[in-house]
């Protein structure tokens, strides 16, 4: 009986630890372009607000941005790293 709890608890520890690992590869990166300025922002997340709007937090300077037409699209980690790096 003993041996089973202590196999039951290395399975769900096992299966803690894969998910957990899993959620931190998991992410996305997206780059957002405001095509009137072309500035070129970056970020893990965004939204479409209300009229159309595209709703985002700078990952660089960690303002909130909001613009009236965007281009979004998904970048790699490499190319989100080198652009949102402080330097």
């Amino acid at each position: 009986m003993q041996n089973q709890m202590q196999l039951v608890r290395k399975a769900v520890v096992t299966v803690i630890l894969g998910l957990a690992a899993m959620a931190m590869g998991c992410a996305s990166y997206y780059a957002v372009t405001d095509p009137k300025t072309g500035k070129q922002y970056y970020t893990t997340e965004w939204e479409t607000a209300r009229g159309g709007t595209t709703r985002f937090t700078d990952a660089k300077t960690g303002a909130i941005v909001t613009i009236q037409e965007s281009e979004v699209r998904e970048v790699s980690e490499k190319e989100f790293q080198a652009n949102t790096a402080k330097k």
